[in-house]
């Protein structure tokens, strides 16, 4: 299944330039810790798979979904039969829409959804759009791209409203308004308001100050509710808008970096270098190196 591999980073065929490619996986081979700049989505047909990311994993039974992030190390292991559907699409055309956007920025690097911890009907939703999506994919009717992409916003369109209903059960996730679920709701629409400013004004000189001024709280209660709500900071949410933006730009222009650096708010040359490898792991010319691969492999 993995075409072209340098290093730990897999290089996606796209083909049609459709963004999207997805395979009826059958092979009884494992593939080795990789990652890439597309974001997956793993469902075994029959029997089971084992997908692993960091120290955590997930041994999928039928029917169970798990998601990758983007840029996320991970393996995977196959029994010596089965089937699974893997799918793989760019999120550069999601970027584009405003909440969405903030939505991407917050998704945690893995999501497992199964049948059997179902309350929030997270599952239940996505498995439906994944079927339709299979159905889409095989047979290629007209426009099936665009359906494809808009049962894919439909599916993380509900994980963020699963996040701000407090679906996601993760101790450093949740607010500590348990027993008041409308404040907690509140909080959460805010916060999202909040990150829809940062997106505006990123590439400005933002500020802590700033930001919670806008939303209404002091700089040390914004910081606290921001980190509960996102789990990060404010900084760290700034960078990685900062961060994207850069890898765009790294992709589709031939501007210098000291450029992007510049054009995606960072104040320093030095900064940006430090940042970019903090969030990415290689070098922004390393990066524009591996994406002029990814881009070439697109128009194949």
């Amino acid at each position: 299944m993995i075409e072209i591999l340098e290093g730990t980073h897999e290089t996606v065929r796209y083909g049609n330039n459709s963004g999207v490619k997805m395979y009826h996986n059958t092979d009884y081979e494992d593939y080795p810790e990789h990652w890439h700049t597309s974001i997956e989505i793993i469902m075994p047909l029959a029997e089971d798979y084992t997908v692993t990311v960091g120290e955590g994993r997930y041994c999928l039974k039928e029917g169970e979904i798990i998601i990758i992030n983007s840029g996320v190390l991970h393996e995977l292991k196959a029994p010596p039969k089965g089937e699974r559907i893997i799918l793989q699409f760019s999120d550069f055309l999601l970027y584009y829409l405003k909440e969405m956007e903030t939505m991407l920025n917050i998704l945690p690097p893995v999501i497992y959804l199964s049948p059997e911890n179902d309350r929030q009907r997270l599952y239940s939703f996505v498995k439906r759009q994944m079927d339709s999506i299979i159905v889409e994919y095989d047979e290629e009717k007209a426009f099936f791209n665009a359906v494809i992409y808009a049962k894919l916003i439909e599916i993380f369109v509900h994980i963020g409203r699963n996040v701000i209903s407090g679906g996601r059960k993760n101790k450093n996730q949740v607010l500590r308004t348990e027993n008041n679920p409308e404040k907690k709701k509140e909080y959460m629409e805010t916060i999202m308001s909040a990150c829809n400013y940062i997106n505006q004004h990123y590439q400005e000189a933002l500020s802590l100050e700033e930001v919670a001024e806008f939303s209404g709280f002091s700089k040390f209660h914004f910081t606290r509710i921001f980190k509960q709500c996102m789990n990060m900071t404010f900084y760290e949410y700034l960078n990685q808008k900062r961060i994207s933006k850069a890898e765009e730009l790294l992709s589709t222009t031939g501007e210098s970096v000291t450029e992007i650096a510049m054009s995606s708010g960072f104040s320093s040359i030095s900064a940006f270098n430090r940042t970019f490898k903090s969030i990415k792991g290689c070098s922004p010319s390393e990066y524009r190196g591996k994406s002029s691969t990814d881009e070439m492999c697109r128009k194949k």
